[in-house]
């Protein structure tokens, strides 16, 4: 093997670690740079290139069309791919920049606000997410309703990565409160997702097809919200406070009344 494809093929793989570093997943990473080879074509000549299972492919673009990395085409009944310009990746960052400028002020304005009681705490890591899901369900323990109410944009198999070992203590733990818990999510979660889901207990799901594809999960109570940001590096943002939580619980409800 020439020297030219060794640096083809560590340019490639670096190129791999920096999509997995913008919010792709690893086999995301692996179907764009192929579809950005091939351009227009079916999933078959995908899967050639790609060298991964089929399920595997089909997964990855899945998520790359609902993150708008990738738009499909029909053609006599054929569905060919295709990626999207790569200046998306900017506009993304932009935006998550822009939205975070906004959000920022106003969460120190409730942190510094001391009349209205507001607790605004940033966790990061597994160890992180495990002590906010505990408080989660500490919070809502308390409340009359004892219901969390999710909204979930991120990846469907974010949260069970992020939560890893710990999973069945949290079963346990939602089981021996008697919580219950409602999801709106984006219809392009799995079928999988949608069984774990179920056999956690006391569950309801409700589904729309489009406007939830930020890499986030927002858990709301009576008495807190919680902010999941998975990409590109996992971070919580809790905010303790009733009005505050009240906001989120109303806009939940729209969603809740929109959704199927």
């Amino acid at each position: 093997m020439t020297d030219s494809w060794y640096v083809i093929i560590e340019g490639t793989m670096n190129i791999k670690v920096q999509l997995t570093s913008l919010g792709l997943g690893k086999n995301e990473s692996t179907v764009y740079l192929v579809l950005l080879e091939l351009g227009l074509t079916q999933a078959g000549e995908i899967i050639k290139k790609a060298k991964l299972h089929r399920m595997l492919v089909y997964n990855a673009l899945n998520e790359l069309v609902d993150k708008g990395y990738v738009t499909v085409h029909q053609k006599k009944r054929i569905k060919l791919f295709q990626a999207g310009d790569p200046d998306i990746f900017l506009e993304k960052i932009n935006q998550l920049h822009d939205t975070a400028h906004e959000l920022v002020p106003l969460l120190r304005q409730l942190q510094l606000s001391g009349d209205t009681a507001v607790e605004v705490r940033t966790l990061v890591g597994h160890e992180g997410f495990i002590t906010n899901l505990q408080e989660v369900v500490e919070s809502v323990a308390r409340c009359k309703s004892k219901q969390i109410s999710i909204i979930g944009g991120a990846s469907d198999t974010d949260f069970y990565t992020a939560i890893g070992g710990w999973y069945e203590a949290y079963r346990n733990l939602l089981k021996q409160k008697d919580i219950k818990k409602r999801l709106v999510a984006p219809a392009s979660y799995s079928r999988e997702f949608k069984e774990k889901f179920a056999k956690e207990g006391k569950t309801e799901l409700k589904v729309i097809p489009q406007g939830l594809s930020s890499p986030i999960y927002t858990r709301i109570t009576e008495g807190m919200v919680s902010i999941e940001i998975y990409q590109p590096s996992l971070t919580i943002i809790q905010i303790k406070n009733s009005a505050v939580a009240q906001g989120y619980l109303d806009s939940f409800e729209l969603l809740w009344k929109l959704a199927k």
